[in-house]
């Protein structure tokens, strides 16, 4: 199964440009971040739809629903108890000094599988020693997960994968391709970048992987992280 483990929604890009697309690219489907549950969530190739976390208790009864998400702006979030009471997991949009956080959430609600998004956006420059510490750190955690996702959004054009690499590289030895996922980020890496160049520029950092590690980047670690069939 490939799936997309981190898609958007916006009026100018439409959920039926992303299904050509996915479909082009041998994709099963995606999950929809941040939407609480309308006319996008319906189309087939949306696998599943995590909702802000102050909107849970309105979304309990989606067929699709496979999670939450929040930043860390506010500090530790209210609902995590309840999303791990569920089994459903935390998306969580953090910046590096963040990171630390991630050990506070996992000592209060440690059943709840959480994953960080965007690598914690540390792509300005090189990786610094704390973005370097605070990734080992959360990667010692087992149930926090990672995506390589947004790898493209904000960058300037044209793009190269180059200073993205080292990133990449960094957590994958962290983490492990079982708990890594590809997300694109559509539609926010446009206009900088194309669905297609946000999977060219997550395969050329990744480098030559084995069938089976590209496949759980690609979709399986996803699956397993969402509960999807």
């Amino acid at each position: 199964m490939r799936i997309d483990s981190h898609v958007l929604y916006s009026q100018p890009h439409p959920p039926e440009h992303l299904q050509a697309i996915l479909a082009r690219n041998r994709f099963d489907g995606a999950i929809l971040v941040g939407q609480f549950p309308g006319a996008a969530a319906a189309h087939p190739h949306i696998a599943g739809l995590v909702v802000p976390i102050g909107r849970l208790a309105e979304s309990l009864h989606h067929p699709k629903l496979r999670g939450a998400c929040c930043s860390l702006d506010g500090g530790i979030p209210a609902g995590i108890h309840e999303l791990a009471r569920r089994g459903l997991p935390l998306d969580l949009e953090l910046e590096t000094a963040q990171l630390p956080l991630i050990q506070r959430i996992a000592e209060q609600a440690p059943t709840l599988r959480i994953a960080i998004d965007h690598l914690a956006r540390p792509f300005d420059a090189a990786p610094s020693a704390e973005w370097l510490r605070g990734m080992e750190a959360a990667a010692r955690l087992p149930n926090v997960f990672c995506k390589i996702s947004g790898l493209l959004t904000g960058q300037r054009s044209p793009w190269s994968a180059a200073p993205l690499r080292p990133f990449v590289q960094h957590v994958l030895a962290a983490f492990g391709p079982g708990r890594l996922m590809f997300g694109s980020e559509w539609p926010a890496c446009l206009p900088a970048a194309t669905w297609k160049e946000t999977l060219a520029a997550f395969t050329q950092s990744i480098g030559a992987r084995s069938i089976e590690v590209r496949g759980q980047l690609l979709g399986e670690t996803a699956a397993s992280f969402y509960g999807l069939a």
